[in-house]
């Protein structure tokens, strides 16, 4: 019976302390020459397939095109367009067909854009935020692939029609849609499905209609952008969610509809075979910082997120701060005055900014200075009252033995002078 209950004891033991394990499933066969998917809050790579090959984007282009368009427009913005708007070879294709001297709404031109994929919409919120200059905008555009980190993108122009030279990777591409979907006003547009936006020359709304296929058959997926041209072939930028975690997808040069079903095997990997976990919770001490000689915790004001493979040994992140080595005077609670870097190797994942955890006020006069010249001056005073009271006590003892020796001689003289008249009395 012991020996039962011993053996009992010990599987329990083995069954309690043995971690879960997965089915493990072989990585999905992606047809088209680039794939990535990415995990949008740890910024960790699930999959790739020729990450870096340089391929034509189409009209994914415009993921960045709106990006921007977002972060520099004014959405109270009626918008004139160009008269040259007919003439350029950059809106052939996919239109909603805008007239010159036509008044459009700022945000119905990114509807458009993003839902419609409209090339002429696309042109003319580039014309409108480049000051009248397309190849403005575009360099706008590559300063903010740069800023994103996907430095292997060159755009030639906003709409992603053919041009030599517009070319982005699939890890390029998963960065740019990343950044554009933490934009919440981004977000909300891809999972759009239809929108009327308003015609000047029209009485009656026109209905915008997303074009993401999966979109309207998955639950899960909600955005992004599609693309074709006869170059670069299907091109496809998704996003999924499912159970708390956000996924990015991207496809390019793929040779057919298949790409939806690709697409879908990657997420089912992505979901299926990696687990998040929080790295750094929202709140933790990341570094520390002196302000007035006074220590201030830097704290994130949002988690660290990890993604690793299930039935693999848990990985680590790298850490690196970086802050104003400007001295400060003083600080608010919550004010950013650094960032911490989250590299896996040596790969950047993401960068967060660090806040300070206390205020800490500016001193005045005296304290100015700082606690430990304070503590100099303070110390210096001591001294010198230290030195002063040995020097009057020595004084003092001096004083003292001086009139000691005048009272005793004092003393020896009227003794000397008593013993005198003495003498003399006897000797009469």
């Amino acid at each position: 019976m012991k020996l039962i209950i011993t053996v009992f004891i010990m599987l329990y033991s083995l069954v309690s302390v043995t971690p879960p394990v997965y089915a493990e499933e072989p990585p999905p066969v992606i047809r088209g020459e680039g794939a990535y998917l990415i995990d949008v809050m740890s910024g960790q790579a699930l999959f790739m397939k020729n990450p870096n090959t340089q391929l034509a984007p189409a009209s994914t282009t415009k993921i960045m095109t709106a990006l921007l368009a977002i972060e520099k427009g004014n959405f109270s913005d009626i918008v004139t367009v160009s008269s040259t708007m007919l003439n350029n070879k950059l809106v052939y294709g996919t239109a909603i067909y805008l007239e010159p001297g036509e008044k459009i709404g700022f945000e119905d031109l990114i509807y458009a854009t993003l839902l419609n994929s409209a090339n002429d919409a696309a042109v003319t919120l580039a014309e409108h935020i480049g000051g009248g200059d397309i190849p403005s905008f575009v360099e706008m555009m590559n300063q903010k692939a740069l800023d994103i980190g996907a430095t292997q993108t060159h755009f030639v122009n906003p709409s992603g029609l053919t041009e030599e030279g517009h070319v982005t990777t699939a890890h390029d591409l998963a960065l740019i849609a990343r950044a554009a979907y933490r934009n919440p006003m981004f977000a909300e547009y891809v999972r759009t499905k239809t929108h009327p936006i308003s015609r000047s020359k029209e009485n009656v709304p026109i209905l915008m209609v997303n074009q993401n296929e999966l979109l309207w058959k998955d639950p899960s997926i909600n955005g992004i952008k599609l693309g074709y041209t006869q170059a670069a072939q299907n091109c496809f930028v998704a996003s999924a969610s499912k159970d708390g975690r956000q996924l990015i997808g991207v496809i390019l040069k793929s040779p057919g509809k298949e790409i939806w079903t690709d697409m879908q095997a990657m997420f089912n990997y992505g979901f299926s075979q990696y687990k998040s976990t929080v790295f750094k919770s929202r709140g933790s001490v990341i570094s520390s910082i002196i302000v007035n000689n006074e220590p201030v915790d830097l704290i994130l004001d949002d988690p660290i997120y990890m993604t690793q493979k299930l039935n693999e040994p848990q990985a680590s992140l790298n850490l690196r701060v970086t802050q104003d080595t400007n001295p400060l005077t003083s600080v608010e609670k919550g004010q950013v005055v650094g960032h911490v870097e989250i590299l896996e190797g040596e790969t950047l994942l993401n960068t967060l900014p660090l806040k300070t955890s206390r205020g800490v006020e500016e001193k005045s006069g005296i304290d100015s200075v700082g606690s430990s010249h304070l503590a100099w001056i303070i110390g210096s005073i001591l001294t010198i009252s230290f030195i002063a009271l040995m020097v009057n006590s020595y004084q003092r003892r001096r004083r003292t033995r001086y009139w000691r020796r005048q009272v005793r001689r004092s003393t020896r003289r009227r003794n000397l002078s008593g013993n005198f008249d003495s003498h003399e009395s006897r000797l009469k």
